[in-house]
């Protein structure tokens, strides 16, 4: 019993740090509709600019955070207004991939100017141990969650009892009508922004001081526990941010103590599918009125259309370059030659993940452009497909194609069931349902040590043999990359079938108008499961491949990260077009390779590349479809 109060007493501390940012999330999402994903970097920002402030100049702590407070908000409203702002009227996923870009930018930036390797914070706290009953809390535990309720309060009270507080609710609540009243909805919109940085700049800090250290990759991690926690209490609510991050720190320390310390983001992320089934509004959120948002903001919210179905208005405007079948098989042929034109095997290698790369892309566009499912989760099916072959080749024996049909069908299996319980969530919340999925099965993939071998992972994969061939073994670079490029063609020649086909069409119509094409008598759940089958199973082909072409199947291949790259490069060939997605994964996956001598800028040169693309061509490079 004093552990479980001791771990309560812990969860309470860092509760309230993720906490303060799922109320950043929360102001933005009630005022702009937007789910600011660079708030983790701006997180990660206020803990670096403070360590500088403390390192390099000096400054006592508290002057520090002030100086780091100020300049992360600054930068909140620099993002709403050179980032956000120009995409206003753009379909929901452009704003989306825009705070994406800018989150891989500022994390990049940091690697620079600081270090890509963990500081050490150099303002403690103190190490004071308190014992209530035979409990007992730490000095920084105290600090860190009576600073954060203090903040808490403060905020609550600015935005009940201000003008500025009351016109931000406004807007929250109705844009148009608080902009009939005089209230000028773009500054509120700024000053949402550079708020949630202000609270991410403290968040950062406060774990800075917890954990002594700061380091570039913290921002993605303490993101997503807030954005998690900011939907565990309702998404638009503040004081559901509030009971959400004290939620979700709590069932932390308690899964830490009580199952194991590498299963308690396992067990976060556990809590937030099941609320999103259960409530999918959150625990304090309201389906008509989310707390600081309106009807229009409400998680909860059922909408009829798909989160994509906005991006319609911009299909047909525009050209789409879309290449039918026979066109794929002929452009297969023409990439047949690469080895012979460039027989560097580093070349034909990169161009090998290129391939696997456009595969996975085609398979993120069929469920989040044709279906318009949005999915942040497909790192997991495409893991399941690489773990399939690493656990089945040497062990069993078995040749390439009953690995691959076994990686496709575990895949396919694994994407239709989790689809299941997605079936009843529509909106950002079927969105944030695969973020879930995508995260439980990473966390999976890393502590189901005794069948994928932990952080070591799967090693010394043995070469395809191919039986339809003879048991043919491919020697070299170029004929793997020969084999690899039929089996992705198949595979994309089967798919832009189906998408041309009757089914692509029904999906397409769910996509646009789910009740509608529930009414005209479509079967919108089977469609949605079929869906995810085919959409599982190209993931489960494309992580098998990757498994055959690296030798060694771990972890780290299939976080959350990987997810995002795959939408990213689904949306910058143009959602619901194979032939876009296949472009942008191929040249997405090469480019990195390329550009090995360049790895400090490379990742700055994609964020910028692809805020330019949302800009300039939202639909895409070859257009949606």
């Amino acid at each position: 019993m004093e552990l479980f109060f001791s771990q309560v007493l812990n969860g309470l501390a860092i509760g309230q740090v993720y906490a303060l940012i799922a109320i950043g999330f929360s102001l933005v999402f009630g005022v702009a509709n937007i789910i600011n994903f660079a708030q983790g970097a701006l997180f990660m920002l206020g803990a670096f600019i403070a360590y500088s402030a403390l390192a390099w100049f000096q400054l006592p702590l508290i002057a520090a955070a002030a100086v780091s407070v100020a300049i992360v908000a600054l930068l909140g409203v620099l993002l709403e207004r050179l980032a956000l702002r120009p995409l206003a009227n753009a379909a929901y996923i452009a704003p989306f991939l825009s705070t994406l870009a800018i989150s891989t930018i500022i994390d990049q930036l940091a690697e620079i100017i600081w270090s890509p390797d963990a500081l050490p914070f150099p303002a403690q706290l103190g190490d004071t141990t308190y014992f209530i009953g035979r409990a007992y809390v730490t000095s920084t535990d105290l600090t860190i969650f009576f600073v954060g309720l203090a903040v808490t309060v403060l905020l609550t009270v600015f935005l009940a009892r201000s003008w500025l507080g009351r016109a931000l609710r406004a807007t929250a609540q109705d844009r148009d009508a608080a902009a009939q009243m005089g209230i000028r909805t773009t500054t509120m919109g700024q000053f949402a922004f550079g708020l949630a940085g202000a609270l991410g700049a403290l968040s950062g800090i406060l774990v800075a001081l917890y954990f002594q250290s700061v380091f570039p990759q913290m921002g993605l991690p303490f993101g997503l526990k807030g954005f998690a926690a900011a939907l565990i209490g309702g998404l638009a609510s503040i004081p559901g941010a509030v009971v959400g991050g004290l939620t979700l720190g709590i069932a932390e320390t308690l899964a830490s103590a009580y199952v194991g310390d590498s299963y308690r983001d396992a067990i976060a992320f556990s809590l937030l599918l099941l609320i999103l089934l259960v409530r999918p509004q959150g625990l304090l959120g309201k389906r008509t009125l989310a707390g600081l948002g309106g009807a229009g903001a409400a998680s909860g919210a059922m909408p009829s259309t798909s989160l994509l179905a906005s991006a319609s208005s911009q299909r047909g405007a525009n050209r789409v370059w879309s290449l039918p079948p026979w066109g794929l098989v002929a452009a297969a042929a023409v990439m047949a030659l690469l080895p012979v034109i460039v027989p560097q095997a580093y070349v034909i290698q990169a161009s090998l993940y290129g391939l696997v790369f456009a595969l996975l892309a085609a398979s993120v566009t069929i469920a989040s452009g044709t279906a318009g499912v949005l999915s942040i989760g497909h790192a997991a099916f495409f893991g399941v497909g690489a773990y399939a072959v690493g656990l089945i080749a040497r062990p069993l024996g078995w040749p390439m194609e009953a690995t691959l049909l076994a990686s496709a069908a575990s895949a396919s299996l694994v994407a239709t069931v989790a689809a299941i319980p997605l079936l009843r969530l529509s909106g950002h919340t079927v969105a944030l349902g695969t973020l879930a999925i995508g995260q439980i099965g990473g966390l999976i993939f890393l502590n189901w040590i005794s069948v994928t071998r932990g952080p070591m992972g799967i090693f010394n994969i043995p070469r395809p043999e191919v039986w339809l061939l003879g048991g043919w073994a491919p020697g070299d670079a170029s004929q793997r990359y020969w084999l690899t490029l039929a089996i992705v063609t198949g595979c994309l020649v089967l798919a832009e079938r189906v998408v041309s086909s009757p089914i692509g069409r029904a999906w397409r119509a769910i996509r646009e108008d789910r009740l509608a094409a529930h009414t005209a008598g479509l079967p919108v759940k089977r469609y949605l499961l079929l869906a995810f089958a085919l959409s599982g199973a190209l993931a489960g082909i494309a992580g098998g491949l990757l498994a055959y072409a690296q030798t060694v199947v771990s972890p780290e291949s299939f976080y959350v990260d990987t997810s995002i790259l795959a939408l990213t490069m689904a949306v910058l060939g143009g959602l619901g077009n194979i032939t876009g997605a296949v472009l942008a994964g191929f040249v997405l996956a090469i480019l990195p390779e390329l550009l090995r001598g360049f790895s400090e800028y490379r990742l700055i040169a994609y964020g910028i590349v692809l805020l330019l693309v949302l800009r300039l061509r939202p639909q895409g490079l070859l257009g949606a479809r």
